[in-house]
This record gives C-alpha cells, structure tokens and sequence, in this order.
C-alpha cells in the first residue's frame, strides 16, 4: 500500500467471494529494457539508436496456490499488457512489457508471449528479462 500511495508502483488484483480473499495480482511499475549494444534492435526493421528502450514493467505476480492452474496467472499478465497497450503507450512513449523472470517462470512467460532478450548477460542471469512488443498484442 505504501508503494500505491506513493506512486511507485500500482497493483491489480483478482479476489475469490467466498471467503473473500486474494487470488491473485499484478503490480506495474515504469521501466526499460536494456541492451548490450545500441545497436542492436529488439525488433527487426526498428531504427532506435538508444541502449535503453522505454517499457512498463511487470514488478510482481502472484497466485495463491489453491487456484493455480486455472488461468488466472495468464489473464493477469493479459490485463497488464492490455492497460500498457490502451492506456500508458497511447499517452507515452514505451513499446514494450517486461519482466524479471524467475528461471522456472520462464516457460509461463513464454506461453504468455514473452521473448527472453537474447543477450549472453541476460542468458546468465537468475532471473533473466523477458519481454513482449506492444505493438503486436491485439
């Protein structure tokens, strides 16, 4: 809540009725992707000549146990890229959703439409940055 109030990050949740409990949630917050070199695109045919590319990062993500599996993990990341498509990329300049991954979420992300930044730094990381283009999320 500290984080809300202070503008520093912004968190969604999924609640069950009875009894009324959290179920999930996705916490945002401002980032960028890095690359190893400014020359390298993320997307093929992009011209951008900055290291640094403007995104919305997913922060936190979270299921509680008893309604895993059910879907909610991956409407939860489709709520995150939808606000980052229709509200904070149409307002300013940031064409990506990224994500620390946890090496064992990797395969989730993935499924979710995630591309793990292709760099040999990130490929070594604990939790590697995955990332998704905007531009082709419906």
């Amino acid at each position: 809540m500290d984080y809300e109030r202070q503008s520093l990050a912004r968190t969604y949740g999924a609640f069950r009725v009875n009894p009324r409990k959290v179920a999930g949630y996705v916490t945002l917050v401002c980032g960028e992707v890095i690359t190893d070199d400014g020359d390298q695109c993320l997307v093929a045919g992009l011209k951008y000549r900055y290291k640094q590319y403007p995104a919305v990062k997913i922060a936190r993500l979270a299921v509680d146990q008893t309604v895993q599996g059910l879907g909610l993990g991956k409407a939860l990341v489709d709520l995150a890229l939808g606000i980052a498509k229709r509200e904070i990329s149409p307002s300013v300049g940031c064409r990506f959703v990224v994500v620390d991954s946890k090496r064992n979420a990797v395969p989730f992300y993935e499924r979710c439409g995630f591309t793990l930044l292709d760099t040999t730094a990130n490929r070594e990381r604990d939790e590697p940055v995955m990332f998704v283009d905007l531009n082709k999320v419906d």
